[in-house]
Order: structure tokens, then sequence, then C-alpha cells
């Protein structure tokens, strides 16, 4: 993705987006909105924790739902790939 974004773009074009996609404040943007969104944390993630989800995600967005896998860290998707695919799947076909 990233080479494609620099391939038709400059390089100053392209940091400015990564600049404003870190520095941005999308709250107005998309507290309200109602499509469905899933949340997946691992019970062990340092970083990204339920509670950080619970104080971003659910509370900005009406229709999400949070999962947290047990034992797990900040990469469920090397560490139980399995269980993060059944999560999702399931999200989807509902």
């Amino acid at each position: 993705m990233v080479d494609r974004s620099l391939e038709c773009s400059t390089r100053e074009a392209f940091g400015g987006y990564v600049k404003d996609w870190v520095t941005a404040d999308l709250t107005e943007r998309i507290t309200g909105n109602p499509v469905p969104v899933k949340v997946v944390v691992g019970e062990h993630d340092l970083a990204l924790t339920a509670d950080a989800m619970r104080a971003t995600w659910l509370r900005h967005c009406p229709n999400a739902e949070l999962e947290e896998i047990p034992d797990r860290g900040h990469y469920p998707m090397y560490e139980t790939p399995p269980a993060l695919a059944t999560s999702v799947e399931t999200f989807l076909r509902a």
C-alpha cells in the first residue's frame, strides 16, 4: 500500500497524509456513526487495552462491540489466528 501511494504521489504529499493521520482529531466525524464496529484486543495487550477501547471506540460508536481474547497480547492475528478469524467471521455474518 505504501509503495502504491508513493508511486501515485510525491513523498511530500504522502508525508503530509501520514502527519495528518497521526495528528488529526476525527472524533466529531465518527461520534454517533451507526456503522457496526467490532473491536478485538488481547487480554495482555499493554498498548491497546480493553479500557482504552472502551474510552475511545465504544464511547464514540454506538454500535461498537468489544471482544477481549484471553491470554493474548497485542498480536492476536499471530498468537491465535483461528480465534481471531472466527470472531471476525461471526461478526461479519451478523
